[in-house]
């Protein structure tokens, strides 16, 4: 692996160290980054969102609850969607409206504002008005029937629109935040007291869909953070619980390792409307029950992951000289082809596109790199497709499974023609090179001031040079993880380094061997004691 480092400089000191960091997120006003702005001081135009089209919204939304009138809050299935479609319900019916929210099936309605999901409002009452959440910004057709059929639609939402918009009684739209947090701006506008509590959605949701981290977003974490640590929503409480997370400060890892994983996996096996449940469950019984199941389906969604990844991997490996990678499968079930993506686009780094063609309908996810929009690469073959959304980093596609062969070389030859092959080089980014002397906790804690860390701020990764091995061990039931000591050519003080499933490198390790080392510095609390560690990213053995 190639090691890119941000900056060139060796610090110091800790002022020097912080410098370079901030200088390499280019954070120009470290006051504000340090301190974020309270959500609440957050203007419409800071976030992009149109004012107009918020008070439009907010006067039918308030006039419909005056009047009685049915409202339908119309989510995702993903964590990000989910948490809009609480922190929708819980304002509106905080204000006493007639609401009810509407979670998708996968598999049952497809994605976003499908005739399928219109034709289950139909099976029971239409509402007057429905508000959408993280969806619905390409759904023109679905929307013109809506009309048609006498229902009024407000959108809100964050994927990229098309060149045509809905013709919605108002868009409030955003792509600088979450789908979760539009959904909030929005919620703020109509009732200020009710949305404060669920700033702990926001915050993981804004983690859960890797919204990047400076501004406006980092405000989001770093308070939602604050909001989810004090423990008041019973259905985070429980699923901290079953996660083995209690008794310890969430960190914007967890949710996107953890906890996030856990409610999207509802919506990829099951139904989301079991995560929705628990997000906004004021039973303490319920919470954990529901807990429960979404951590058993998490576990099945892993193993689902597992087993199909063999299949992808197998049929990617023959694709090396190509720009972008794609494997099919009527095997592939369709609420785990966005991980199977993820994976692959991170190990081989490309743009990945896995498709499911169980039914006539194919449904394709894709997940990108730095630099090459996979959302408008695929729309080059719109000629193909049924329906396509999405961000810059990541989409999701339907289309006609006879189609398949064509497809795939369009987005083929557009691959070639377009992504810049400097892009697809496998390169970790590092902060700098830091010197050894330098490692102590209050380095550690200077570190931690800028979390939460996530998009657009990594934890920084630290190279070491000519480091000494001290020991070679590994750890773990199967050894599978490594665990070296280290220390300065010169000696001195230790450092343990870790290296998470890389045990069959500690055969060509010795003590005395020289290696350089990248990887992130942690404190790692036992009871009283404090001890710092290294978390190994890449090692190169000197020769």
């Amino acid at each position: 692996m190639q090691w890119q480092f941000l900056s060139k400089n060796v610090p110091k000191t800790l002022e020097d160290l912080e410098q370079l960091m901030l200088d390499n997120r280019q954070i120009t006003d470290p006051e504000a980054f340090f301190e974020p702005v309270k959500p609440s001081q957050i203007s419409l135009k800071e976030v992009g969102i149109d004012p107009k089209q918020v008070r439009k919204a907010q006067k039918r939304i308030l006039q419909a609850i005056e009047k009685k009138e049915q409202i339908l809050v119309f989510g995702d299935y993903d964590a990000d969607g989910i948490c809009a479609t609480a922190i929708m319900w819980e304002a509106l019916y905080d204000l006493g409206a007639q609401v009810l929210p509407l979670i998708p099936h996968r598999e049952k309605h497809g994605y976003g504002l499908t005739w399928a999901a219109i034709q289950e409002l139909e099976k029971r009452t239409l509402p007057s008005l429905i508000v959408t959440v993280d969806t619905g910004i390409v759904a023109i057709e679905a929307v013109q029937d809506l009309v048609a059929k006498g229902v009024e639609v407000i959108i809100t939402d964050h994927h990229q629109p098309e060149a045509t918009l809905p013709e919605a009684l108002a868009i409030v739209h955003s792509t600088a935040v979450s789908g979760a947090a539009v959904a909030w701006f929005l919620a703020r506008e109509l009732n200020e007291l009710a949305v404060q509590k669920s700033l702990d959605l926001v915050g993981l949701a804004t983690v859960s869909d890797m919204m990047p981290l400076q501004g406006i977003n980092r405000s989001l974490v770093f308070h939602g953070l604050q909001a989810i640590n004090k423990l008041t929503r019973l259905g985070l409480k429980a699923l901290i619980k079953v996660a083995n997370l209690q008794n310890k400060k969430i960190d914007a890892g967890m949710i996107g390792y953890t906890l996030a994983p856990r409610i999207n996996a509802m919506g990829r096996l099951s139904h989301g409307l079991d995560a929705l449940r628990l997000l906004c469950t004021t039973s303490e019984t319920r919470a954990m029950a529901l807990a429960t199941i979404v951590d058993d389906t998490n576990l099945d969604r892993q193993q689902l992951t597992t087993d199909l990844m063999q299949i992808a991997k197998q049929q990617v490996i023959g694709q090396k000289k190509e720009s972008l990678l794609i494997a099919h499968s009527a095997d592939f079930h369709e609420g785990v082809i966005g991980l199977i993506a993820g994976k692959l686009a991170n190990w081989y780094a490309k743009p990945v596109i896995v498709i499911s063609t169980r039914g006539e309908v194919a449904k394709a996810s894709a997940r990108s790199v730095p630099g090459v929009n996979i959302t408008e690469l695929i729309r080059t073959a719109r000629q193909y497709l049924l329906e396509v959304g999405g961000h810059p980093m990541a989409a999701g596609f339907g289309f006609e499974k006879n189609k398949l062969k064509e497809l795939m070389a369009h987005l083929y030859e557009q691959a070639r023609e377009s992504i810049d092959p400097l892009l697809l080089q496998k390169t970790m980014e590092i902060e700098c090179l830091l010197p050894f002397t330098m490692i102590d906790e209050k380095l550690v804690k200077m570190i931690q001031k800028f979390a939460p860390f996530g998009q657009a701020n990594p934890e920084p990764v630290f190279a070491l040079q000519d480091v000494k091995i001290a020991q070679v061990q590994t750890v773990g039931n199967e050894s599978q993880h490594l665990k070296l000591t280290i220390q300065a050519t010169e000696g001195g003080s230790e450092l343990t380094a870790l290296a998470w499933g890389k045990g069959e490198l500690a055969i060509n390790l010795n003590p005395g061997q020289l290696i350089n080392v990248a990887g992130v510095l942690e404190a790692n609390q036992w009871r009283e004691r404090i001890t710092l560690q290294l978390i190994i990213k890449d090692l190169q053995p000197k020769e």
